[in-house]
């Protein structure tokens, strides 16, 4: 009964890694995206976003401005909400 336990285990093994290397080059990212993503980008080449029919497409440079202008401001009096995950 060992035997097979081992033999199983092991096969099941070289299995999920043969699966693994031959989807491996699918999954990976190509360097050239892999360098781009790791450089920081200027704003200016961002496209712009956008925000809904309220507020239509901005740019992204407007919209760190604005942040920049108007950091988010945590409230004093709001108190922490409290969440029960299951039990009594």
């Amino acid at each position: 009964m060992r035997r097979e336990i081992v033999i199983f285990n092991l096969l099941s093994l070289l299995v999920t890694l043969g699966i693994s290397a031959l989807l491996f080059g699918s999954a990976s990212v190509p360097d050239e995206k892999r360098l781009a993503a790791s450089e920081p980008q200027p704003v200016e080449a961002f496209e712009d976003v956008d925000l809904g029919p309220d507020y239509g497409e901005i740019p992204v440079f407007e919209l760190v401005d604005y942040y920049l202008e108007n950091p988010p401001v945590k409230s004093a009096t709001a108190a922490p909400v409290q969440r029960h995950f299951g039990g009594c």
